[in-house]
């Protein structure tokens, strides 16, 4: 290899001083060492390697050959070979709260096109969607730039990786079960500085006070900004969801967009008309999907999610009676017993609105046997479609309005919703 300097081997419990160093020491070795971790990060960046691992080298520190400063020098470099052809993608690493910047990135891409290595592989705790889709605000504007293939891994995702192969995998060797158990303690230490989304930008006050007035001279940029956060926030849900459901979770896009900035753009414009930023979320095979709502001008939530009903009888409020007999928690001490926030809807055939009553009310007259009379029930139908379960978190408009405690509002609010009413169900 003439045109770039390996670099060095990385080591499994690194001395380096820099910390960044010290977890791209870390990382890369345990990506060697075992065999389904580097075979399911290399997969999600569309590499296909042998369970050998004899086709994968990484290296810490390379170095390009030529009039390059100290700053340029990437963190990483891992080498695939297949059929006797190598590909190669430098590594760059920030951790804690250090973001990647453009500029280097830029450069490092530009590096790589003329060196002719493969791909640029980024690695922090900026959130996106997919390894193939980084961070939107990482995309030069130069198109010769955008001809190399850039992946990015966040620190989440490699954590949330390693979580679900320890949960599912079936160890050959207990030392590589061993190591990557570590790793994950290892990457869970606050002092690494692992951490999902967790605030809005500067600009996210500004803008949920204009939507609330519907302002008519708001900065596009400000929208831009908050469906980009938005963007980072549900693929941090995604991985919130999985680990709380035990399962894996993935979001859904409508329609899909050719490209980020297409998505983008599309969001942008659903945001300004109706003020809502909006998510779903497959948590059963792609039936009856969990939707998260976050209506900024009315600075509320919402989460629902429809529930097919049990077949055993067939007049619908008994339907209905058994589905919600799950939730019954009448004997309870604390707030859950009242479902606070909690609406139950009914979806009757030929009919498009659906009707509906508080999760307590319904509870209330199951219980004396009044459930019939319920508002929820249309008397006229002898049939029903399904039923849709929304939550709606109390007292939250002060905390909407803050760029850090929407983000915690959120994510208590949808591991609440998950915690009673999916996983009870």
């Amino acid at each position: 290899m003439t045109y770039l300097n390996e670099g060095l081997s990385p080591r499994l419990i690194p001395n380096n001083k820099s910390e960044e160093d010290r977890a791209t020491s870390a990382f890369l070795a345990v990506f060697l060492s075992v065999t389904c971790f580097r075979k399911a990060l290399m997969k999600s960046i569309g590499r296909n390697v042998r369970k050998s691992g004899k086709d994968t080298q990484a290296f810490v520190h390379p170095s390009f050959r030529g009039n390059y400063s100290k700053t340029d020098i990437p963190d990483g470099l891992i080498i695939h070979t297949k059929s006797n052809e190598e590909w190669r993608a430098t590594i760059e690493v920030k951790v804690k709260a250090n973001d990647l910047d453009l500029s280097q990135v830029e450069r490092y891409i530009e590096q790589s096109l003329t060196q002719k290595v493969d791909a640029l592989i980024t690695i922090s705790n900026e959130m996106c969607i997919s390894p193939d889709r980084p961070p939107l605000r990482l995309k030069s504007s130069q198109k010769k730039l955008q001809k190399l293939k850039h992946y990015h891994w966040s620190w989440t995702y490699i954590l949330h990786t390693a979580q679900t192969l320890l949960a599912r995998e079936q160890f050959e060797e207990t030392s590589q079960q061993f190591i990557l158990t570590e790793f994950v303690h290892f990457l869970r230490d606050p002092k690494t500085g692992v951490e999902g989304f967790k605030t809005m930008s500067q600009n996210w006050k500004h803008l949920v006070d204009d939507l609330k007035t519907r302002a008519p001279d708001t900065p596009q940029h400000y929208f831009e900004e908050a469906v980009s956060d938005w963007h980072q926030e549900c693929a941090d849900l995604t991985f919130q969801l999985s680990r709380k459901l035990g399962q894996s979770v993935t979001q859904v896009i409508r329609p899909k967009p050719s490209s980020p900035e297409k998505r983008l753009n599309l969001d942008v414009t659903a945001f300004k008309k109706s003020g809502d930023l909006t998510a779903l979320f497959d948590v059963n095979d792609g039936s009856n999907l969990l939707e998260i709502r976050l209506e900024v001008d009315q600075r509320a939530i919402r989460i629902s999610k429809q529930f097919d009903l049990p077949t055993k009888v067939k007049t619908p409020y008994k339907r209905i009676e058994h589905f919600i007999g799950k939730f019954d928690q009448s004997d309870s001490e604390t707030e859950t017993g009242k479902h606070d926030g909690v609406r139950i809807c009914a979806k009757w055939p030929y009919i498009s609105e659906m009707t509906s009553t508080t999760l307590f009310s319904a509870l209330q007259d199951s219980q004396n046997d009044e459930l019939q009379k319920n508002r929820l029930i249309n008397v006229e139908k002898d049939t029903i479609q399904h039923v849709e379960l929304q939550y709606f978190p109390t007292k939250v408009a002060s905390k909407i309005a803050n760029r850090k405690s929407v983000i915690t509002l959120l994510e208590d609010s949808v591991d609440h919703f998950c915690e009673y009413y999916i996983l009870n169900y």
